[in-house]
């Protein structure tokens, strides 16, 4: 009776990345918060009353999970894009660094990325705010967090 040695299956890195499982997820909860924001700052109590009122805060939970699946759809390109790069430019190093260090490497990605959003914004009315929005309130704190994510995986990986 021979041995066999079966092998899990295991999923493209595309699949696997938590740019593309975290990424679209991240930036949709920060866009939902952020559009908060004027309600939050403008009326903190009438803020802070809609969050313990059940008839404000089940609504705005059922329009989470109804805005997620757009967001996935907006996000998941750049998500790719910022795996990608990622991935040609940092996946190697991530054994043998340090949390600092990878959070270092993840705003250097999210920097990385800003050509393609001063494009996007110049095509828009305000580009300022808009580039600003994007790279520092969006895209730098979701390649942040996803960064960290990666270099804990690669860190129990050892």
């Amino acid at each position: 009776m021979t041995i066999t040695k079966t092998i899990p299956l295991q999923r493209p890195k595309w699949q696997s990345s938590a740019f593309v499982i975290w990424g679209p997820f991240i930036g949709t909860l920060i866009i939902a918060i952020t559009f908060h924001s004027q309600i939050m700052f403008g009326d903190p109590m009438r803020f802070l009353k809609g969050l313990i009122t059940p008839s404000i805060i089940f609504p705005m939970i059922g329009g989470l999970f109804l805005i997620m699946p757009f967001g996935y759809l907006l996000g998941i390109i750049p998500a790719l894009v910022t795996q990608w790069l990622f991935q040609h430019f940092f996946e190697q190093k991530l054994v043998q660094i340090s949390l600092i260090r990878s959070i270092i490497y993840g705003g250097i990605l999210g920097l990385m990325l800003a050509p393609f959003i001063v494009i996007f914004a110049i095509l828009t009315p305000s580009p300022i705010f808009t580039f600003s929005y994007l790279q520092f309130f969006l895209i730098l704190p979701t390649t942040l967090i996803c960064t960290v994510i990666e270099w804990k995986k690669a860190q129990n990986n050892i």
